[in-house]
């Protein structure tokens, strides 16, 4: 199952590499990943407010006001709150993505409300004020409360999020090479779900 950290992984080294990408897709005569021109067109403002409609997406479905799978938007959230944070070479170490899981429980927002509030206003900070920890506090926040109101039984765990994500990549021709390489970095938070 692949964790966070190597999903993030994965998105940080796209980042890294992006010009890479985009210089040998035009080469072979492909069209260049809407991903990798997004990374390449530095528009920061764009990443932050595509993470916040689709966290708000994601609160919908938490309210049973928007009718995609949790799955869908969780993994949608993810997505764009790690281009965001990869567009300013953010580490997995400066996500602090497990302490921000254990301070979602904590961090006094309870419902999907005080949820939307929160995304609104990191959204208006604008990206030069956006901290990325907290685009990932607050995804933590949502899947806290999807998982304090969805039967057990009934959960995507973290690592099938995760999973998921991975396979979709997996689809993606140029995205290879960088899977490739993260696959061979130890991951050294692989089964941690706490």
């Amino acid at each position: 199952m692949a964790s966070p950290r190597r999903i993030y992984r994965i998105y940080l080294q796209l980042a890294t590499d992006a010009a890479t990408v985009r210089d040998f897709c035009a080469a072979q005569g492909e069209k260049i990943p809407g991903t990798v021109s997004l990374l390449l067109g530095g528009d920061r403002a764009k990443l932050l407010a595509r993470w916040g409609e689709e966290l708000g997406e994601l609160c919908g479905v938490l309210d049973g006001t928007h009718d995609d799978s949790y799955l869908m938007e969780a993994t949608q959230t993810f997505y764009w709150g790690s281009l965001f944070a990869a567009s300013a070479g953010t580490t997995w170490e400066q996500l602090a993505f497990w302490p921000n899981r254990r301070l979602a429980r904590t961090c006094g927002i309870t419902t999907v409300p005080e949820l939307r509030a929160a995304a609104e206003r990191v959204v208006a900070l604008g990206p030069e004020r956006a901290k990325p920890e907290k685009l990932f506090l607050l995804w933590n926040v949502a899947d806290g409360l999807y998982r304090d109101k969805t039967p057990a039984e009934d959960q995507w765990s973290l690592e099938q999020l995760m999973e998921a994500d991975l396979q979709d990549m997996k689809k993606r021709a140029y995205l290879q090479p960088i899977l490739r390489l993260i696959a061979e970095e130890p991951d050294p938070e692989q089964g941690r779900s706490a």
